[in-house]
């Protein structure tokens, strides 16, 4: 019969134990909230040079109200980013709240209309309660955006000390805009992007509605590839 040493046997429970703690870290880090923002793809219209974009109309994404499923802030934070952004170009968000609360599908109708014609019908657009109104700001094109999908996940976050992490919850938006010429509705830009923001579930710490946040950041991550200038055109 065999003895067994004793080192072996002190190898074989240290090996035991690393392997059980190494599959332990990574079921744990798999389920840890770490945002990201990322530009998923983006369309540049080869003809965009020619058009003179002085105004820009801005409408929101439905539903566009202060709950956690709204979008009310991530459009007056993309308003004022791209005030910023190019203060020579006009930016207006047309009064559109009781034509989207009426019809709360009115923006993904003309999502869908510019998807299967690959361009704006003018026409049909401007015949529209929603087409109306932005016809009364004037503007060279239009920046109109959908909501692809919305994914909340459940998770950990190291918090303010890395051995003690806490419940987390990390919101995920796959978002479309277009920049729409109002001249002839040829899309002259296009992106879909990935927008992530977690919050923490520690009381006064928790940030009030997450698809803002995520929206907003997402926003952030592409604001420099819109294809306006920061200098008013001639």
């Amino acid at each position: 019969m065999i003895v067994p040493n004793k080192n072996s046997s002190v190898l074989f429970l240290f090996s035991l134990f690393l392997i059980i703690s190494l599959l332990g870290c990574s079921e744990l880090l798999d389920r840890v909230i770490v945002p990201r923002n990322v530009i998923l793809s983006i369309y540049r219209s080869p003809k965009i040079d020619q058009y003179k974009i002085n105004s820009v109309a801005l409408l929101p994404m439905a539903p566009d109200d202060t709950t956690d499923r709204g979008t009310f802030f991530a459009t007056n934070h993309f308003l004022n980013s791209l005030k910023q952004k190019f203060p020579y170009v006009k930016f207006e968000v047309p009064l559109v709240d009781s034509i989207m609360t009426i019809d709360s599908s009115a923006v993904g109708k003309i999502i869908n209309s510019i998807e299967k014609l690959r361009k704006l019908d003018l026409k049909y657009f401007f015949e529209t309660d929603l087409g109306y109104a932005v016809e009364e700001n004037e503007a060279d094109a239009m920046l109109i955006g959908t909501i692809n999908k919305i994914i909340n996940k459940k998770g950990f976050s190291s918090g303010r000390g890395i051995f003690k992490p806490v419940d987390a919850t990390l919101t995920s938006c796959q978002f479309t805009y277009y920049l729409i010429s109002l001249k002839d509705g040829r899309v002259l830009w296009k992106a879909n992007i990935l927008g992530e923001e977690g919050y923490y579930l520690l009381g006064q710490e928790e940030k009030f509605a997450p698809l803002d946040y995520a929206i907003s950041n997402g926003i952030d991550k592409v604001i420099d590839k819109i294809p306006l200038t920061d200098s008013k055109l001639e």
